[in-house]
This record gives structure tokens, C-alpha cells and sequence, in this order.
């Protein structure tokens, strides 16, 4: 919630302040008639800016590739941005006129329109594509609900900022503002680039392993940057000073200068001496605070780590024993209660084999996979909160997806239905043996 909220605002901001820019300076060029133009742009915008979103939504947002690509996508687009915000946000705002007084220099009136237009469209859409990507990325990690909630609220402010910024009616220090949020959402990115690399190793695009899933996958499963970001906010308020701070410094650095220069007027001695103690008060004040939100940042990210890192696993569920009788297994379906996960065990050539089957839709379909993945093993899995975690590394994998091939996803295993019952064929689960029969003396 949190992370989308900051999202939100801060690119809602970003446009308020592109608006803001725009309609003053149509105005104070007497062009208001211009300005159903530039309404028009940012309407057309943020409709599609809406439209991308939905597509996203609608896409294959379970498959790992797609994840994966869309995780590390976001934190590219975004990281870009965030430097190119870093590196030209002092001449944005002449940036902008200039291009704003080139369009109006224009001889038709139609033409001043169309530039106009699709100005505005271009500054509003980046925006909003930007937010729609960064969205969809943290709607893999964070409930809908919630994702939606934050969402909502960060766009909310960012409109009451607009209407308030373009009416001249609100003062904030905006450099501060970008500087905090900024460091936020670096903080987000290391979070999507982990989510990005733990994907695409389950899509089989990069290299994995039993250790690395092990580090990777209570990260992800705990979203442990996203909370670092936020509890640091606090922090970072300290960290980085406001502009009052800033024109205080300034101030008392032009008048030591004064005071240096007239140094030989002994009625300014006192001055400049009760100056020197004060600047150097301000200094401590300001090394204190810089300590005070470094430690406080430490802390809170040791915490962090040692939440994820400490938590004990979580126990598997009990096997539920199963014999081979002509050929096959046989389990009645009446054994399945709603989307619960089912775990078995059948000896297999003197091995015990498990594997697990959930039904993943209301029509009763049944899906079947070995209790183990081709990365970390056989572990096994369990059920939590509507969704199902690899026991070793925490990965979470969409129930919809359990008989599937690849990364974390349990080893697909062929069953199907006949009459009452699900059937799997002995010759099918003689496949995990090899998967199973290292680790049976101390997996079962």
C-alpha cells in the first residue's frame, strides 16, 4: 500500500507540476484560448495511460517470464527517469517554456492547437506510463486491494497538490520532496531487480541454484525492501535538510563573510565570534542528524534482514500414504476439499515418491506435480494464505500454475480423472525416484 501510495504521489506531483508550468505560462502569454487543447491532451493521457493498465492486468501476469521481464522492465524505466529528474530538474521549467513559446510561435491557430495537444500529451503520458508499469510490478507483490488503496490515496493528494500549485495557493519545498521520494524508490528498484532476477531464473532466462533461491527467495517473499523504503521515510526527513535549513547556512555564510571583512571594527569582534560558535553549533546539529539517520538506517535494515533470515521454516503437512494397484494410483475425489493442497506418499521401488495435488478452479480440475522442483529439490511445499511456497527458498507459486514446467514450480506429474477418482500411473511417479530416494532417510 505504502509503496504504491508514494508511487503515485510523487509521479502525480511530477504531472501537477508539468500542468502548473504549462497553464501559467499560457496565461501570462494571454493565450487561455489554447488551453482546451492542453485539457484535451492530458484527458487523452490519462486515458491511455488507463488503457495500459488494463492490458497489463489482463496479460499472462503469473507466467515468470513475464514477471520477470515486466519487473526489470519497471526498474529500468524507472531508475532512468529518476537520473534524467536528478540531472534537469533546474532547467526543467525553462525547458518547458522554451518549448511552450516555439509552439505559440507558430503562424495557424490550428497548428498552436495540435502542438499544444500533443505536447501536453507526451509530458502527461510519460507520467502516466511510467506509474502504470511501477503499478503493475508491485500489484505482483502487494494484495490487490491494498495496491488499489495507495494507489488511490497517492493520486488523490497529487490533485488537491495540482489544483492548490496551479492556483498559487501552495509552498512546499519540492526539492526535498523529489530528494526523499527519490531515495525511496532506488530502494523499490533494488526490490523489483531482486523480484526481476527470481523470475527470470525460474523462466530458465538466468542461472540458479539451490543457494542463491535459498538468499533470493525470502527477499522477495518478504518484500524486505519495499518495508525498508518505508520506515526509512522518517529518516530520511532527517537525513536530507528542508530549504529553511539550507537558507539559514547560506545566511550565516554571508554574514561571516561580512563580518570577516570589516574584521579590524572591534564593534564587530563579538559578532563575528558569537557567529563562529553558532556555525559551529549548526555544524555538530547537522553531523548529529546525518549519524543519527545513518544509525537509524542501519538498525532498521539489520532488523530487516534478520526478520527475513531468522524466521524458522514452516513445517510440510503430513503425507497421506497411497498404494499402486494394477498399474496406478487411485484417490478419491471426495478426498479434495475446496483449493486445499493434498500431499501423498507411495513407495516407488522401495522409495517413497510424494507429490501433491490441488484443485485450482471451481470445476473441480485437479492438478497434480511431485513435492519437489528442479532448483531446490525436494523439500517440498506448503499452503498459506490462498498461495503455495517452496519450503527451502519461500518462492510463492499461483496455485494456477502447479503443472507447470519451470524454476520453482513443483515437477509436473501427468494424472487425470476417471469416475470418481484421480489417477496416476505408477510408471509416471517412477520418475521421481531419482528426486526423492538421496533424501527419503531424512525428508520423510
Amino acid at each position: 500500500m505504502f509503496e504504491s501510495l508514494i508511487v503515485t504521489l510523487r509521479e502525480g506531483v511530477e504531472a501537477a507540476l508539468m500542468v502548473g508550468i504549462i497553464v501559467a505560462f499560457l496565461r501570462k502569454q494571454g493565450a487561455e484560448r489554447y488551453l482546451g487543447a492542453v485539457w484535451a491532451g492530458i484527458a487523452t493521457a490519462t486515458a491511455t495511460s488507463l488503457l495500459s493498465a488494463f492490458f497489463l492486468y489482463h496479460a499472462a501476469l503469473n507466467e515468470s517470464l513475464f514477471e520477470g521481464i515486466l519487473y526489470v522492465a519497471s526498474a529500468v524505466l524507472v531508475a532512468t527517469l529518476l537520473v534524467w529528474m536528478w540531472r534537469h530538474s533546474h532547467e526543467l521549467s525553462g525547458e518547458m517554456k522554451g518549448a511552450l513559446a516555439r509552439i505559440l510561435a507558430r503562424e495557424s491557430g490550428r497548428s498552436v492547437a495540435v502542438g499544444l495537444f500533443l505536447f501536453s500529451f507526451l509530458m502527461i503520458f510519460r507520467e502516466g506510463i511510467e506509474t502504470v508499469l511501477f503499478l503493475s510490478a508491485l500489484s505482483l507483490t502487494t494484495t490487490g486491494l491494498l495496491s488499489f488503496l495507495g494507489a488511490f490515496l497517492g493520486l488523490a493528494a497529487a490533485v488537491v497538490f495540482g489544483v492548490l500549485f496551479v492556483r498559487g495557493s501552495v509552498r512546499i519545498d519540492l526539492a526535498r520532496f523529489f530528494k526523499i521520494t527519490g531515495i525511496a524508490l532506488l530502494i523499490f528498484l533494488a526490490q523489483l531487480l531482486l523480484n526481476g532476477y527470481h523470475e527470470l531464473s525460474e523462466a530458465g532466462w538466468l542461472p540458479a541454484n539451490e543457494t542463491t533461491m535459498a538468499t533470493i527467495g525470502p527477499l522477495v517473499k518478504n518484500e524486505i525492501f519495499f518495508v525498508l523504503a518505508v520506515l526509512a521515510l522518517p529518516l530520511l526527513m532527517l537525513l536530507i535538510p528542508g530549504r529553511a535549513a539550507e537558507a539559514w547556512r547560506a545566511e550565516a555564510n554571508a554574514a561571516n563573510i561580512a563580518n570577516a571583512a570589516n574584521a579590524a571594527d572591534a564593534a564587530n569582534t563579538a559578532n563575528a565570534a558569537d557567529l563562529r560558535l553558532a556555525r559551529a553549533a549548526g555544524r555538530r546539529q547537522g553531523r548529529a542528524r546525518v549519524l543519527g539517520a545513518t544509525l537509524g538506517i542501519a538498525i532498521v535494515a539489520v532488523l530487516g534482514f534478520g526478520f527475513v533470515y531468522a524466521q524458522p521454516p514452516a513445517a510440510l503437512s503430513s503425507a497421506t500414504p497411497v498404494t499402486v494397484a494394477g498399474g496406478v494410483v487411485r484417490i478419491p475425489l471426495s478426498s479434495f476439499k475446496g483449493e486445499k493442497l493434498e500431499r501423498f506418499v507411495v513407495q516407488i521401488d522401495g522409495h517413497p515418491v510424494r507429490f501433491i495435488a490441488v484443485p485450482v478452479d471451481r470445476q473441480g480440475h485437479i492438478a497434480t506435480a511431485f513435492d519437489a522442483c528442479l532448483i531446490c529439490g525436494p523439500h517440498g511445499y506448503y499452503q498459506e494464505k490462498g498461495g503455495i511456497f517452496c519450503l527451502h527458498c519461500g518462492s510463492v507459486i499461483n496455485p494456477a500454475s502447479v503443472g507447470r514446467q519451470g524454476g520453482c514450480n513443483p515437477i509436473p506429474l501427468n494424472s487425470r480423472v476417471e469416475g470418481r477418482d484421480l489417477v496416476l500411473a505408477a510408471s509416471d511417479l517412477q520418475a521421481g525416484v531419482s528426486t526423492f530416494a538421496p533424501a527419503a532417510a531424512h525428508r520423510m
